[in-house]
């Protein structure tokens, strides 16, 4: 939201929707009542003010990312990771580089986007909550017990090196 005054000194404040734009808008104005508020779609593209905090917004993001710490990694990170939004395909391919299939990607990744949802649906270890009911077709005890390494086997997440566990296939 950009907060500006109003012909007659009331503060204004503008947003682009989260949802339905009515009920946005009347969850900021329950929220701060005596504000003017005004939410629409696609206000960065209806309201001059809201274009020029989109492009702050963006510029301080792309600084916060850059120089994002990545406790996750071990080494030197990753820091090839594009644009950031879902329909670049330098971002869809960052997020394939980093998926860890248990405990799926960096702290800096969104889980609630759809991207990475799908990409943590497909590559990701599946859960089975208690509360589900269990497949049809369970995994056998043994595949836990593989003697060899699968295909393609990625370093251990640092979960695993930090406590000094290790793979006990092949011994």
């Amino acid at each position: 939201p950009v907060v500006t005054r109003g012909d007659l000194g009331t503060p204004q404040v503008f947003a682009d929707t989260v949802g339905p734009a009515d009920k946005h808008e009347a969850r900021l104005r329950r929220r701060f009542p005596g504000l003017g508020v005004t939410v629409r779609p696609k206000a960065d593209a209806l309201f001059p003010v809201v274009s020029a905090a989109s492009i702050c917004a963006k510029v301080a993001r792309d600084r916060a990312v850059l120089r994002w710490n990545f406790v996750e990694d071990l080494g030197d990170p990753d820091r090839d990771y594009g644009s950031g939004y879902p329909n670049d395909p330098k971002t869809k391919e960052w997020l394939r580089r980093n998926l860890e299939p248990v405990f799926g990607f960096p702290q800096l990744v969104r889980f609630s986007w759809g991207t990475a949802q799908a990409l943590l649906q497909a590559g990701g270890v599946p859960v089975l909550w208690a509360d589900e009911d269990p497949p049809d077709d369970p995994p056998s005890v043994l595949s836990y017990f593989a003697r060899t390494p699968p295909q393609n086997s990625r370093p251990p997440h640092r979960f695993f090196e930090e406590r000094g566990l290790r793979s006990l296939a092949g011994l």
